[in-house]
């Protein structure tokens, strides 16, 4: 049983008011749109990582722009960091690799109820603030 957190990354990339988010292939929240992104592998910096996961999920390269933010979920013997980063495509022809189903633009103020719950509730701080944002979902 792991006994320390895991940290994972995900990449924003925001056009024109809409977020890039893809449709989740495996659990947990399968057929819910997320951001993209995944866990980090060892001795892989946080900008590798995500550079590496955005190639797998979304088949495009990626400059690392500022963070956004931070959110952490944390329950009995679990506890799950993500580190997510506005990000910019470095090419226009974006299409899902191996870990997503589908990729879409959804408008930032309204992303609907197929959006998993954690990506909401990150979006909608994210759209209320001027600085990154921490989320803490603690439940026990």
């Amino acid at each position: 049983m792991i006994r320390y957190p895991r940290v994972a990354v995900g990449g924003i990339i925001i056009k024109e008011k809409k977020i890039l988010l893809v449709l989740r292939r495996d659990e947990p929240d399968r057929n819910k749109w997320a951001i993209p992104g995944g866990k980090l592998e060892l001795n892989e910096t946080i900008e590798e990582g995500l550079k590496r996961e955005m190639k797998e999920e979304l088949s495009v390269d990626i400059e690392v722009r500022e963070l956004a933010g931070i959110s952490e979920f944390i329950s009995l013997n679990f506890h799950y960091i993500i580190i997510d980063y506005i990000c910019n495509p470095l090419g226009e022809n974006i299409k899902t690799g191996s870990d997503a189903l589908d990729a879409a633009y959804f408008d930032l103020e309204n992303l609907g109820n197929t959006v998993n719950d954690s990506t909401r509730e990150f979006i909608k701080k994210l759209n209320s603030s001027e600085k990154p944002v921490h989320i803490i979902n603690r439940k026990f």
